[in-house]
């Protein structure tokens, strides 16, 4: 059956739907906000996410948005308080495929689900880098499979779920050693950057894979599709 990850900070509603998606043979986990979807993507494999608009630390269309910058075929289906006509419209510019008002009943919710997880198909994507997490590696557009190590894999796969911008405070706390200080863990950092970089630069001809944002992050400048 289908891998659900639920994004939805009322505790009832939330553990609810998991009981009732779970009768319905459907593998779920819950989240109360976005801070931990990217380990939460990592560890499940989710075939789709169901999404509320009101969250806390970050919106949800904005979590909709950097999921489907890296995982393009990922179902999105919207359970939302939210009922304005532009509301539903931000959602389905961010890539939702279903935009569902609260109170939706719990079998809806699960048909719902289950319709999007069955029509995803994969696309072609000649340009894509694709991030192979299991095989730990990143596929180029029409090259050679580059092998990674476990870190160098987790650092991209944090960049393709960052969007814009993947903060040093984040990068600090996934690839951070908490048994060293915070100069040493960002020189190994830097290092690890640079690594990638130079794994990846004879496929981009001169252009750029990761830049710089200083005091602020880093950002990816290739467009990486992540398989888990």
């Amino acid at each position: 059956m289908f891998n659900i990850i639920i994004i939805e900070d009322n505790t009832e509603l939330r553990q609810g739907l998991e009981d009732h998606l779970a009768q319905e043979g459907f593998r779920v986990a819950g989240l109360e906000d976005g801070e931990a979807l990217s380990d939460a993507i990592n560890a499940h494999s989710p075939d789709a996410l169901l999404v509320d608009l009101n969250l806390p630390h970050e919106d949800g269309i904005e979590i909709i948005k950097r999921v489907k910058r890296a995982y393009p075929r990922m179902g999105i289906v919207v359970l939302t308080g939210r009922v304005r006509s532009l509301d539903r419209k931000q959602a389905y510019q961010a890539g939702a495929d279903v935009f569902l008002t609260k109170p939706a009943g719990a079998d809806e919710v699960s048909t719902v689900l289950k319709a999007v997880c069955r029509r995803i198909a994969p696309p072609t994507h000649e340009k894509d880098w694709v991030l192979d997490l299991r095989g730990h590696r990143v596929l180029p557009p029409g090259g050679h499979a580059i092998d990674l190590t476990g870190r160098e894999c987790m650092l991209l796969h944090e960049l393709a779920l960052s969007a814009h911008l993947l903060s040093t405070n984040r990068l600090q706390e996934v690839l951070g050693d908490a048994e060293v200080s915070e100069q040493v863990n960002k020189i190994r950092i830097e290092q690890l950057i640079s690594r990638v970089r130079q794994k990846l630069a004879p496929n981009l001809g001169g252009g750029a894979s990761i830049k710089v944002l200083r005091g602020k992050g880093y950002r990816l400048c290739i467009t990486v599709r992540v398989e888990a």
